[in-house]
């Protein structure tokens, strides 16, 4: 056996190539959806609206969660705007209540 005829060559060639188209055609495109999208609920679409990566409150920069706090104050210290001192704490007697 020497091979493949001209022939025999010229349909496998065809073969290949109508294998391929079909292969080809098998793929989805992002706009050739399988199934139809789903309804969804309002809450379920606000949430999904509401947690996407692009949502405008993401994007705010306020420093809401940067809450300067007031320094604690101590028996013995000065308000400095007042000049006051801070007296001593009463001494309360060993019973409770």
């Amino acid at each position: 056996m020497t091979g493949y005829t001209p022939d025999e060559k010229l349909r496998l060639q065809q073969l290949r190539e109508l294998r391929r188209r079909w292969l080809k055609d098998q793929e989805l495109s992002p706009r050739e959806p399988v199934l139809p999208p789903r309804k969804m609920w309002p809450m379920e679409a606000f949430w999904n609206n509401f947690l996407r990566d692009g949502a405008a409150w993401k994007k705010s920069q306020k420093p809401y969660g940067i809450v300067e706090k007031k320094p604690r104050i101590f028996p013995g210290d000065t308000i400095l705007e007042t000049g006051e001192v801070i007296p001593p704490m009463k001494d309360f007697p060993d019973q409770h209540h």
